[in-house]
């Protein structure tokens, strides 16, 4: 019995212990300003109420957040983003709740717009780092994104730190559809393999066009925090493709009489790595590749076409441009 007893101490010790490590977090009521139906309202709480993973967070309960608050002279939600110091201060010493969880709902014409914001709840402020901003068709549309962007926002490693990689553009005229996905496409892997979190590259062009936002390069740099909030990401990686080229030249030896043709191909261009929060370019890597086709071997570029070329072109370019991007210090707490 008292090996028992002994057991059953240590097993309830553990289970103390695992208990005061999660973390307590406290969820809003969400408001409006556009006057949203209350039902709405009420749905988008519980969304966000279920979307809390309960291994890393213990939530504490709507009455009991509702007393703290009224402990530190606050009615409404609303209050909780225009705290003055005292009530930041007071904050601060409730039941040690580390964040607060303050959503905002409102209709924009057809779309519905949702604001996330997390409140630090030791100091009151709110943490800029730890903003997003959905903006979808329907409630329903909301509950899908809602988990994922809430696990983004509460995770300490920030994974709001992702990064999104664009399509390539190109001053000189639009490029060939297959060159662009190739290279978008290459790049992705090649980034990710290197250890890089990136938005899913097909869901950034779907989200841009969604929301009719072309022509990155050319946006003053106050736009681009929209464009990040929209892509739940905090840096934009733009190539820029300044040549792309396979030349073709001829050739006729006067001695043995052989003429033919050879190929150069040619891809220069830079990425650039913006910061959304600041619009700021933060890393440039320039880029030129050159490649003579005639010395890997007519036996092999014989059938080649012009997509073939192409991909050469893009694998030998990345093999220099990779390393330089992942070393990048916008990436060194990736």
């Amino acid at each position: 019995m008292k090996k028992l007893f002994c057991w059953l101490m240590i097993l309830g010790g553990l289970t103390a212990v695992n208990c005061t490590a999660t973390d307590k977090l406290a969820v809003a009521e969400p408001i409006s300003s556009s006057k949203m139906r209350a039902s709405d309202l009420a749905a988008l709480w519980g969304i966000l109420e279920s979307s809390i993973n309960s291994k890393e967070y213990q939530l504490i309960s709507r009455a009991a957040l509702k007393q703290m608050l009224t402990e530190i002279g606050l009615v409404h939600s609303s209050d909780l983003v225009n705290l003055n110091e005292k009530q930041k201060a007071q904050l601060g010493k409730l039941s040690g709740v580390k964040y607060i969880l303050v959503s905002e709902l409102n209709q924009l014409g057809s779309k519905i717009n949702c604001t996330l914001r997390i409140i630090d709840a030791s100091t009151g402020e709110i943490d800029q780092q730890r903003t997003a901003n959905l903006r979808v068709d329907s409630i329903d549309e909301l509950a899908d994104r809602i988990e994922d962007t809430v696990s983004k926002l509460l995770a300490d490693n920030k994974n709001m730190a992702r990064s999104a990689l664009l399509q390539p553009y190109s001053k000189s005229g639009a490029l060939p559809e297959f060159m662009s996905t190739e290279f978008s496409s290459r790049l992705e892997a090649a980034l990710i393999n290197g250890g890089m979190p990136l938005q899913n590259l097909q869901s950034v062009k779907n989200i841009l066009e969604k929301n009719k936002l072309g022509a990155l390069e050319k946006m003053e740099p106050k736009t681009y925090r929209k464009v990040g909030e929209l892509l739940e990401v905090k840096n934009l990686i733009m190539p820029n493709i300044s040549r792309y080229e396979v030349v073709a030249t001829k050739y006729n030896v006067s001695e043995s009489g052989a003429s033919g043709t050879y190929y150069t191909g040619y891809l220069e261009g830079s990425v650039r790595v913006i910061e959304t929060a600041s619009g700021n370019v933060v890393g440039s890597i320039p880029f030129e590749t050159k490649v003579e086709f005639r010395k890997i071997g007519r036996s092999i570029t014989k059938d080649w076409t012009e997509k073939d070329y192409t991909k050469y072109m893009v694998s030998e370019s990345l093999k220099q441009l990779t390393p330089a991007l992942l070393k990048l210090p916008a990436f060194k707490n990736k």
